[in-house]
Formats: structure tokens, sequence, C-alpha cells
């Protein structure tokens, strides 16, 4: 009787008190559908609009960034008074090699580079796969220009055809020339992909501001609209980007760029909103016009075209609201893209509010029958279970993050039995085949990056922040593995992992970069007389005799090359090519480890 008395005294009250609880949450949430139509409107049109400026930003972004390997701004000096300029290559050898590491470090396919002088000189870039290239060279004067095809820099070119072009007679020319600062042509269709494509050009002036000629980057529009097809939005919805005069730039519904001239002419012209198929495209665009009509300077100017790292861009105001239609209220959030160039874009989601109605109303019922079920067997059954496992997955969350930021990994301490314990064992285990390098048990070359780039990250003082790499190429490693064989090779790249660490110090860093190659990192050091230093006590230690299996003594010597930082490069890949470029220096001519240049080769 007890039993069932404290039965009914707990559970009765309890199970009322539940009833009156799905009641009273059921009216609420009815009578709240409205304001959670309005924040989930919200929310996912911000969501959306965030996705479709980071697109824009980065396409913008990388055609800035692509013309200022080849023509770089000014920067301040070390002292961060006077801006210093730097100087744009006089010869073509020199030209040519910028515009090779622009291709290399924004490989888009597809991605077009190219430089044309005011004497009619003119040398183009394009990558048109992964590994192959189409180049087009022409000489000064009137000649006409050459079609190559390239597996890349400094390999040898297969002639294609011989074509008449004037660069000076295109209009990214022109632009650039005539406004003497980086402009952006008008939208063009791309021959070779049969999509939409725009060219962004900087002019490039001698010391007597005398214009020398004009560095272009194409920027295509298909990862645009990829992007805007690929959003997860009703088949009511639209998402679309146009120019502030309503040409379409890229849509999520298919809408071309080009359409037929209504003028019967065999030409193409561009698809402009005011007269677009869609009428929901059409209706929203009146709408967004009309506000922007009402608020001519509520929309700040923006520049994603400036490098990340020197001006980050501050995203115009977003313009959400709900508006009446044809075709009953529209959801839409619009934002206005600006850059120093020209452009002048605005982005526009727009979604009928019935899609969110529907979900909202659709989710009261689910609340009342499933959502307080399973919450409450959730928090009474789970509480306990879960505090104990998330508190280690947890530091699984953390270890991933340390990873992938390049922060020094710590040991998570995790000792259980069960899946998580496996999971954190098979991590450690993961991480260090990730970190390190098998044979050696080095770091290997894309953890040594991520290190240094968390170092550069989380430093106190940027500014000054400063260290060398060195590039050490063993010199005979080939014949101990031609007479000793792989295994004997094998041990002999241990022994110089072993040597390298021991010769270093504490806060220094080594990895093997590939094969018989490895990279030293050295924080602090920010002068090439230290870098020196420890480039001949490396020297020293790599020419001592090794001791074979068989007893011989072998010796194996090494070439070095090494780079400072900022001196020689602002990001590592490049301090690491120019490493490797003095150091194959070193190792064909000689000298020392910061040899400016090699000796040039006879042609």
């Amino acid at each position: 009787m007890k039993r069932t008395s404290l039965q009914r005294l707990f559970i009765l009250p309890f199970a009322a008190l539940l009833l009156c609880l799905a009641v009273s949450v059921g009216w609420l949430l009815y009578q709240a559908g409205q304001d959670a139509t309005d924040a989930l409107s919200q929310k996912v049109l911000a969501d959306m609009m965030g996705g479709i400026n980071s697109a824009i930003n980065r396409q913008l972004f990388d055609a800035g960034a692509a013309l200022r390997v080849v023509a770089p701004d000014q920067v301040a000096d070390a002292a961060n008074k006077t801006p210093t300029p730097i100087p744009f290559p006089a010869n073509v050898r020199r030209l040519e090699e910028r515009m090779w590491i622009a291709s290399g470090l924004f490989p888009a396919v597809g991605g077009f580079i190219g430089f044309a002088g005011t004497d009619g000189h003119f040398v183009g870039i394009r990558r048109t796969a992964a590994n192959e290239f189409r180049v087009r060279l022409r000489g000064a004067g009137d000649e006409p220009s050459h079609l190559y095809r390239s597996r890349g820099p400094a390999v040898e070119m297969t002639f294609l055809e011989t074509e008449e072009y004037e660069p000076r007679a295109q209009s990214w020319y022109l632009n650039a020339a005539s406004q003497k600062k980086d402009a952006w042509s008008p939208m063009f269709v791309e021959a070779a992909s049969n999509e939409p494509a725009l060219m962004l050009a900087r002019p490039v002036f001698d010391a007597s501001h005398d214009l020398i000629g004009v560095v272009a980057r194409e920027l295509s529009l298909k990862p645009l609209r990829e992007y805007l097809q690929a959003l997860p939005m009703d088949r009511n919805g639209v998402a679309y980007i146009a120019e502030r005069n309503g040409d379409l730039v890229a849509a999520s519904n298919g809408e071309n760029v080009f359409i037929p001239d209504p003028g019967g002419k065999d030409l193409r012209v561009r698809n402009g909103l005011a007269s677009i198929a869609s009428p929901f495209m059409r209706q929203s665009w009146q709408l967004v016009q009309t506000y922007l009509q009402k608020h001519p300077g509520v929309v700040p100017i923006t520049d994603p075209v400036i490098p990340l790292t020197l001006n980050p861009p501050k995203p115009g105001k977003l313009i959400v609201g709900a508006f009446p239609s044809a075709s009953g209220q529209i959801e839409v959030a619009a934002q206005l893209h600006r850059d120093a160039a020209g452009l002048e874009w605005i982005a526009v989601v727009a979604l009928p509010r019935s899609d969110f109605w529907g979900a909202i109303n659709s989710s009261v019922y689910k609340s009342l029958y499933l959502g307080l079920l399973v919450i409450l067997l959730a928090l009474l059954a789970g509480y306990g279970i879960l505090r104990w496992a998330l508190r280690d997955i947890r530091k699984l969350t953390l270890a991933v993050r340390s990873i992938g930021s390049g922060r020094p990994f710590a040991k998570l301490n995790i000792d259980r039995k069960d899946e998580i314990g496996e999971l954190a064992e098979s991590f450690q285990e993961m991480e260090r085949h990730l970190r390190t390098d098998r044979l050696t048990s080095l770091l290997n070359r894309d953890s040594l990056i991520a290190q240094i780039e968390f170092r550069r990250r989380t430093d106190v003082e940027p500014q000054l922040f400063r260290f060398a790499v060195l590039f050490v190429d063993l010199d005979k490693f080939k014949q101990v593995n031609d007479h000793y064989g792989h295994d004997e090779g094998d041990r002999v790249l241990i022994e110089v992992g072993l040597r390298l660490q021991n010769a270093l110090r504490k806060e220094d860093e080594v990895a093997r970069f590939g094969g018989d190659e490895f990279i030293v990192y050295l924080p602090g050091v920010a002068d090439e007389e230290s870098a020196l230093a420890i480039s001949e006590k490396i020297y020293a230690v790599l020419n001592k005799p090794i001791l074979m299996a068989n007893g011989d003594h072998c010796q194996i010597g090494a070439s070095i090359g090494g780079a400072l930082y900022p001196a020689d490069g602002l990001d590592l890949e490049t301090l690491l090519k120019v490493a490797d470029k003095r150091m194959y220096s070193v190792k064909k001519f000689g000298g020392l480890t910061f040899s400016a240049e090699p000796p040039e080769e006879p042609s």
C-alpha cells in the first residue's frame, strides 16, 4: 500500500503537471508562430547571404591577390612610416616568373593572367587543366602573337599556332590605362569554357610615373553560379547576383547571364532583371531597388580585392525585410558589394513567407507529441551519461582544433575501455602519423608549416616576428642507395635526422621535406650572419662519416640554402622556394647559403 501511495503521490501530480505543460507549450508555440517565422526567415536569409558574400569576396580577393603577385602594392618600411615601392620587373623572364607564381598560388582551372606592355609586348598564361597551360607570347611592335602549350614553368613549350591579337585594343587594357587605377572590364563570354567572365586590370607605371603596361586577371563567374545553384532552398526561392543597373551576374534558377539579341542580330546581350522571365526575380528586384532609392546612403562601400591580411573588407549593411507582392508575402535579403576598381554588385535572396510558416506550423505538433517526450527522457536518463561522455569528447574536439591550427598537441589523458577510449587511442596514433615522418620520426612538411603559421598568428608582437628557414639536400645519398641498398639508405636518413636535431637549439624545428631533403626552422633568427653560423654547424655535422652495417664509413655531405622572413618573402611557400633555389645554386656553383642569385647560364 505504501508503495502504491507513494507512486500516486509522485506520478499523478507529475503527470498532471506534464499535461498542463504540454497544453501551455502548444498554446505558446501557436501564438508565437508569427514571431518564430520572422526569426527563422531572417536567420535563414542572413545565413544564405553570409555564404554568398563569402563566395563573392573569395572570388574578388583571388583576382586582386593574383594581380598583386605580379604588380605588388607599396609596402611600409620597418618603421611603418614611408611607403617603399616594390619595383616591377623590367625583363621578360622575371615578369614571366611572377605570372607563373600567381598561377601556382591561385590554381583555378580556366584562370588567366596576362601583361600587355605599351610597346605591344604581351605575356598571357591560362591554366586549362591541373598540369597544363596555354601560353600566349607577343613581342614588341605589331607582330602577331604565338600560342604555346606548356606543362608548367621552366618546361619546354610546344608551339600551337600564330594568331593576330592586339592586347592594347582590349577593353580591360583601355579601361585601366585611361583610368590609371585598377579597373574591371565589361562582362564577356570566355570562348574556351563558354562561361561569363570579366577582367580585373591594373596599370603599371615606372619611376617617372609613365605607363609601361597593364596586368590583368580573369574572373570566371562559374564558381558563383555553381555556389548559388547548390544553396539549400525550396523550389519557390531564388538567389541571384546582379549589377547595380539590373544586369544579371549569376542566378540559382538557371537564368542565363547572356541571351540572344532581341533585334535579331547574331549576337548575345546581357539579361536584365527588369525584363527577366522569372516573375519572382522581377518582383524581388523591384522591392530591393525601391528600398535602395529610399535609403541611398545606407550601404557602406566594401573593398574585397584588398588583401585580407592588410585590410579586411567590411560587409555592407544587410537589408532584410518582408514585402507584399503578387506572389504573396516575400522575405528578401540583399547586400551591396562595391570596390575601388568600380565593381558594384547586389546579392539578393528571396523566399516566400509561406515556406517558413509551413515549417513552423509543423514544428508545433512535433514539439508537442515528440519533443517533450524525447527531452524529458533524455534529461532523466542521459544527463549523467552525457556529462561523463562529453567531458572526454570535448578533449578530442580541442585536440582536433589544435591539429588544424598548428598548436602543439597535448596528451589527451583519456583512460577508458569503451569506444571513446578506442577513439582516443586511434586519434593519438593518427595524430602522430599526420605530424611526423614515419621513417625518421621528424616533423613532416605540412606539420612544420602549420606550426610556423600558428606561431606567426599568435605572436604577441607580429611586427617583430622573424625567423629563417634552411633547405638541406644530401649530396651523396643516391650513391648510398645504389651501393649499399635502400635499407642502409633508410638508416642514413634516420642518422641524418638525429644529427640535425642534436645540432639545433631547443626551440628550433627540423622536418623531412621528402626523399633526402630536410627543412630547418630557426625562430628568432633575423640576419644572415646568425643563419650562416647555424648552417655551417649543420654542414660540419653532416660531413662527418656515417658507419654502415658492413663496417664501411660513408661521408654524405649536404648543400644548404636559406631564406629570411620577411626579407625574402611574406609566406612560407615563397620562403621555401627561395631557399630551394639558393640550395641548388650552392650545389651547382658553390658559394654561401644566402647567395642572392645563381650565375646566369649561357643561352
